[in-house]
């Protein structure tokens, strides 16, 4: 499948970086099989095709005993026009698409929609015979940040307190750095943002982090269309905080954070995340996604880390959105239940 015009759909109906062409490719560095689905949507009366209505792609997953699922991480994405009846026919031809699609172990897909809550896309998803996840893969929860307003204005918005922790940060001499991956000193930052990674993850519960090659290889991610970026914040010549940031379409995503636990008195985060939705603004994203926060339903799930979390993204303003989460369509009943009681049993 043509790369090109993958993505062009996907930016074209504001999908997600998840549903790039190039995540799949690092999806297949990470020796995980990709498939991709293309639906056409219906002609008009004059015979010419719509073009596609639904793209979905899946990254195959292992599981014990040599079964495995297919999973669609913020997918499949949909032309805008969707609607209603529109959406159950979309639905429907995937699932048909997808059994077709031999595929020896298979126990079930997933999908996760990247539509919000409250459209009745749950109940169809009820009869069309998917089951709910209990819990997240990708945060359910987020905060979006329009940022086609002025610097002026998005700091107006903000809550004081984070407005005076940015000028603190600059009056005590922190500064921020754009780090790219091709730079003679990258290994320098990409070691040091490891390292807080690593070490933030030590001190706190409930917190996961990937192997340090995963962040490396996401790094190495940059094209035409997705690139994704590294943020530094150096305070007495030691690098105390380091996002990785996804610039993909008109959305810039602020995917992984870490920091240091020293010198937390000169309020760097507050000021990183500010030159971040600067960069994002110039570079000419529209909005700016904080990916993952907890609400009153979730912050029990994920616990007082994330409450810490929310509560520091909020402070920059941004309207809380809501998905629908994550649906699984067993292929093999049996297998699936024997899968769902294990999942219980973990968690």
């Amino acid at each position: 499948m043509n790369k090109e015009s993958w993505n062009k759909f996907i930016l074209e109906n504001n999908g997600s970086f998840l549903q790039s062409y190039e995540w799949g490719e690092f999806q297949e560095r990470a020796c995980r099989r990709v498939f991709r689905f293309k639906c056409c949507g219906p002609p008009s009366s004059a015979g010419a095709d719509f073009g596609e209505a639904m793209q979905a792609q899946f990254i195959e997953m292992p599981l014990p005993l040599g079964k495995k699922y297919w999973h669609a991480q913020r997918g499949p994405v949909m032309s805008r026009i969707t609607k209603g009846q529109d959406f159950k026919e979309k639905i429907k031809n995937l699932i048909g698409e997808i059994k077709e699609k031999k595929c020896p172990g298979r126990i079930f897909f997933r999908l996760g929609l990247e539509w919000e809550s409250g459209q009745g896309i749950e109940k169809v998803l009820l009869k069309l015979g998917f089951k709910q996840l209990p819990y997240d893969i990708e945060p359910s929860q987020t905060l979006i940040l329009d940022i086609t307003k002025s610097e002026e204005e998005l700091l107006a918005q903000m809550h004081e307190k984070w407005r005076y922790n940015i000028r603190l940060a600059e009056r005590k001499g922190v500064k921020v750095k754009f780090v790219i991956s091709d730079i003679t000193n990258f290994e320098y930052y990409f070691n040091e943002f490891y390292r807080l990674v690593d070490k933030g993850t030590s001190e706190r519960k409930n917190i996961k982090h990937h192997p340090k090659d995963y962040y490396k290889k996401q790094l190495e991610i940059n094209s035409e269309d997705i690139k994704f970026e590294l943020f530094v914040a150096e305070y007495e010549c030691k690098i105390i905080a380091a996002n990785i940031v996804v610039l993909f379409g008109n959305r810039a995503t602020y995917l992984h954070g870490a920091t240091s636990s020293e010198h937390r008195e000169v309020m760097a985060p507050h000021l990183l995340q500010w030159e971040q939705i600067k960069e994002a603004k110039k570079r000419g994203c529209s909005e700016y996604d904080f990916w993952g926060i907890v609400n009153e339903h979730t912050k029990d799930k994920r616990g007082q880390s994330w409450e810490g979390f929310t509560r520091f993204k909020k402070g920059f303003g941004g309207r809380e959105v809501n998905y629908i989460g994550y649906w699984d369509y067993p292929l093999n009943k049996l297998w699936y239940f024997l899968y769902r009681l294990v999942q219980m049993a973990r968690r």
